[in-house]
């Protein structure tokens, strides 16, 4: 990467890193978001070098070596299962009996709501209707909507460039594509994911993209954990691939969310970290240096999660 896209990824990556050090020293998950969500120079500067970064630098990138890209990824994997055989083909797996509604298609697209979406990169596919939505859009095509906070009803409410209300079992798919680890804490990552079920209809897919450079089995007890906690959601991973620089994910809707005690919930929802989680962000220095120890077995395990032992 040029000097010009390492400098635009360091403004990203040091709001991530204070959002942690602020929730790390205050433990006040809801003023923090609260605070950040109101510093509109901030979301401005995040908004603007995100948009360059992805436009100018992964887009680049997406051309000259289309297999590391995530927007293509995502695309190959909606193609195949909503128009060539992956949703009957899941069906008849799932094992489930002849009431299991059928997804049906408009027109026939599928319609997709993109949460942290910087430049609408999937409404340039016809097949495609989509929603985009970010905290603080960079262009006329992304609304303006606080996923955390926006309230889930019948009908989605969109006021100009503001979503003010979201319908439930209303997408076909959902795509989280590098948001989940902006967040500082895992119950926020966690409300996301079960707002994600509510918001799909079933049989929708729940796409996560998150950035991870190491190879596949570095972060596999992570992404094992995620898989965890989406299962008792409703959610069955079925497709994985390690990317050069993500993991990419595709689960499926399988059944309604369960009631959780709300101990239940919070163990759950622990599940929902990321490395960056255990570093004191106050100690710059030391950031990135730790890791997550495995065994043997969680070794292995990892391994089966490359795409040749694919679910």
């Amino acid at each position: 990467m040029s000097n010009d896209g390492k400098m635009l990824a360091d403004i990203v990556k040091n709001v991530h890193k204070r959002l942690r050090q602020e929730f790390y020293k205050s433990g006040d998950m809801e003023s923090v978001w609260m605070n950040h969500c109101r510093n509109m120079s901030c979301l401005k500067k995040y908004a603007s070098s995100m948009h360059k970064l992805a436009t100018e630098h992964w887009e680049q990138l997406r051309v000259s070596n289309p297999t590391t890209s995530r927007i293509n990824w995502t695309w190959a994997f909606l193609q195949y299962y909503f128009f060539a055989g992956g949703l009957e083909l899941h069906r008849q797996k799932s094992n489930s009996d002849a009431e299991w509604p059928k997804l049906l298609l408009k027109e026939p697209k599928v319609t997709v709501l993109d949460v942290g979406s910087c430049y609408n990169p999937f409404g340039e596919y016809e097949e495609l209707d989509v929603l985009s939505i970010d905290l603080c859009p960079a262009i006329e095509s992304v609304y303006q909507c606080d996923f955390l906070k926006v309230p889930l009803g019948n009908t989605t409410v969109i006021d100009g460039q503001n979503v003010l209300n979201l319908a439930t079992n209303q997408f076909h798919c959902i795509v989280f594509s590098f948001l989940l680890e902006y967040f500082p804490s895992p119950i926020q990552r966690w409300t996301c994911c079960e707002k994600a079920h509510l918001l799909l209809l079933r049989e929708g897919i729940l796409i996560i993209i998150t950035p991870d450079s190491k190879a596949a089995h570095s972060n596999a007890k992570v992404m094992r954990s995620w898989r965890e906690a989406l299962s008792a959601i409703g959610f069955k991973r079925i497709k994985y691939e390690k990317l050069q620089h993500a993991h990419c994910m595709a689960f499926r809707k399988n059944s309604v969310e369960p009631e959780l005690k709300a101990e239940d919930r919070e163990l759950l929802a622990s599940k929902m970290y990321i490395p960056q989680d255990f570093y004191n962000p106050s100690d710059s220095e030391n950031e990135g240096k730790d890791e997550i120890k495995f065994t043997e077995a969680e070794l292995a395990e990892g391994f089966t999660n490359l795409p040749m032992f694919d679910e």
